[in-house]
């Protein structure tokens, strides 16, 4: 197959320009491809994430963490990591239970003491070097913090 045969025309969903994509499976999968998906521009995708990087720093700004710094990229991608690793934070807390009321207020300054370390994160490739924190690997570190605080 030539490339003539893998190129469609379609239309960006936003702003209704038109341009190319190349697809690669069978020609029939492909129209329906080319005909069913939302398909957006270079320049619509970038305002899109320009916008959503905005208002997920502006979230974490409210919630004390620092302004990312790196390219406009890995700040994008650095941001919405960030967004998930939160989650996954405030979801271990929330389904912690306690034998006392001394072990929660342990953990409540755990807790503290781990975001206080995340929100002094600047740094965009930080964030997307530990993209694959687990809840396990955060509730390890909040476990050796807790720890740290009973001595």
């Amino acid at each position: 197959m030539t490339d003539d045969m893998n190129t469609y025309e379609v239309s960006c969903r936003t702003c209704r320009t038109k341009f190319k994509v190349q697809l690669f499976d069978s020609h029939e999968k492909n129209l329906f491809v080319a005909d069913k998906k939302d398909w957006y521009c270079d320049q619509c995708k970038k305002e899109y994430f320009k916008k959503q990087t905005s208002q997920l720093s502006k979230t974490h700004k409210d919630i004390g963490f620092s302004e990312l710094e790196g390219t406009e990229k890995m700040i994008s991608w650095a941001e919405t990591i960030r967004a998930e690793l939160i989650n996954k934070v405030n979801y271990l807390k929330q389904n912690l239970t306690f034998a006392t009321e001394s072990d929660k207020n342990t953990s409540d300054r755990a807790f503290e003491e781990f975001f206080s370390r995340w929100q002094a994160e600047k740094n965009a490739k930080w964030w997307i070097d530990n993209r694959k924190m687990t809840v396990r690997d955060i509730s390890k570190q909040i476990a050796e913090i807790s720890e740290e605080l009973r001595k």
